[in-house]
């Protein structure tokens, strides 16, 4: 009797809490979605400052070069070095598209990205063609925002081919 009073009891909060639950995410999704178009417009504008601005104080970034910034300011020092002067990522476009995202609690999410920065050029000048990759985006609601705690970009590489098979040795 206790057992299905209590199955009672948590199949009523299971649908009591599901729909609130999926608001809650649903309204997340969007918060989310709208950050990352605020982040393509920071981007696209190349001002080192405002994209530091997305990451919390002691966020920080691996670029896809392997260069890490601890903290927002480090992170703008790092921007700055590839968006102005003769940075490789002067005059480029991003775009990207978020492909999943992944609850941690309700302020707290794993986000991830596939994106594409065109414009770059090469040593020589030349243009490069449109650099594919992937994010992954640790984000924390802090007073609202959703912001970078931490960002991991990473390029899909082929896989090696298997290893030859290796004959049995006769008997």
């Amino acid at each position: 009797m206790k057992k299905l009073l209590l199955c009672t009891i948590l199949l009523a909060l299971s649908v009591v809490e599901g729909p609130a639950a999926r608001a809650d995410q649903k309204d997340g999704d969007a918060a989310i979605k709208k950050r990352h178009e605020e982040w393509v417009a920071a981007w696209n504008i190349h001002d080192p400052k405002i994209m530091a601005s997305f990451w919390l104080e002691n966020g920080d970034l691996i670029d896809p070069f392997g260069k890490h910034a601890q903290g927002r300011d480090a992170v703008e020092k790092l921007f700055e070095g590839e968006h102005t002067g003769t940075g490789i990522m002067v005059g480029t476009t991003y775009a990207g598209t978020i492909d999943n995202i992944r609850y941690i609690g309700k302020n707290a999410a794993v986000v991830d990205v596939s994106a594409e920065i065109s414009g770059m050029k090469g040593p020589d000048g030349a243009a490069m063609p449109p650099f594919k990759h992937h994010i992954t985006w640790v984000a924390e609601r802090k007073d609202g925002k959703w912001m970078a705690m931490a960002a991991r970009p990473c390029v899909d590489v082929p896989a090696p081919a298997p290893a030859p098979a290796v004959a049995a040795p006769a008997k």
